[in-house]
């Protein structure tokens, strides 16, 4: 049975609107004059299902101004979101919590999307949207930086750098090997655990307990640093990163002389610890170096906003 249903306005599930507004510009706040920001809405996606599971309004925004010079990471907060009948729109457990890295060559325009709950059937417009563009650049703070020379020869180690004890996190270096080593050994203690565990729902004897269980085990295969479909080639590096505090934003993998290596693309797995894996087709030089970019309050500035009369589909 096909559970899709139309919103009410127009005979579409789900329907990608291309909306031109006026521009909203704001004033970035910050003293040292860093620029302007622009923030304007892109396209309003509204999702629904008859039996409520996954619905929700998708608003892209454009951010553009010299705010994004060199900038590698965006975070966007919502402080209010209704529609015009008065609905409110916010999604707590949405709210960025992470910053979101960009393309530092993004020529001074990047776009991201929020979710918010889905408005009432009734409702054409989103009347108010209102919060917080935060634009990380570490060319803003040179602490901000971390550089660390020929790091292949110090794998399976924590980076030393004060900055990054500062921050309170932890990035240790893994070659193929250590990564194996290490999720044999994490695919060995979640068996055990899942076992103990399932020796005491079978004593209990209740479904709950035993779909309990199910899900837990779902959650720590897919979820966990070493999930079970991460693999790693013999060229790839990988990064177990701890960092409560959400502070490392990117890294970079550099020759000797600072140009960019190339990688045949990236993974990262778990939450906090997470592993980060880039694929390389050759073995890297001996030389190669990283810069590491952590989040310092003078490296970001916020940019306000508010949009208003937001046309739904």
């Amino acid at each position: 049975m096909n559970n899709w249903v139309t919103n009410g306005r127009v005979p579409v599930t789900e329907r990608i609107v291309g909306l031109i507004i006026s521009v909203i510009v704001v004033m970035v706040l910050a003293s040292d004059g860093f620029g302007q920001g622009k923030v304007v809405a892109g396209y309003v996606k509204d999702t629904r299902r008859s039996d409520g599971f996954f619905n929700n309004l998708a608003v892209q925004l454009k951010i553009n101004g010299e705010a994004l010079s060199g900038a590698r990471g965006i975070r966007v907060s919502v402080s209010k979101a209704l529609d015009d009948t008065g609905k409110n729109l916010i999604k707590e457990e949405k709210q960025g919590k992470r910053f979101e890295e960009i393309d530092a060559n993004s020529q001074g325009e990047t776009r991201i999307e929020i979710e918010l709950k889905s408005p009432e059937r009734r409702a054409a417009t989103v009347q108010e949207v209102a919060g917080s563009v935060e634009i990380f650049a570490p060319a803003k703070d040179p602490r901000s930086i971390v550089a660390v020379p020929a790091f292949t020869k110090i794998v399976g180690k924590p980076i030393a750098s004060p900055a990054l004890k500062a921050a309170g996190i932890e990035v240790i270096i893994w070659t193929k090997e250590i990564f194996e080593a290490r999720k044999k050994a994490e695919e060995a203690r979640l068996k055990k655990e899942m076992e103990d565990k399932s020796k005491k729902v079978e004593q209990s004897g209740k479904l709950e307990d035993a779909l309990e269980l199910l899900g837990e085990g779902l959650a720590k295969a897919f979820g966990s640093m070493f999930s079970s479909f991460a693999e790693m080639d013999e060229n790839d590096i990988a990064f177990n990163v701890t960092d409560a505090g959400s502070k490392l934003i990117g890294i970079d993998i550099e020759d000797d002389k600072g140009k960019a290596i190339e990688n045949n693309g990236r993974m990262t797995i778990g939450g906090d610890p997470r592993t980060i894996i880039y694929n390389f087709k050759e073995k890297l030089p001996a030389t190669a170096r990283i810069r590491l970019y952590i989040l310092t309050p003078r490296s970001v500035t916020t940019v306000p906003f508010k949009l208003s009369a937001v046309p739904l589909p």
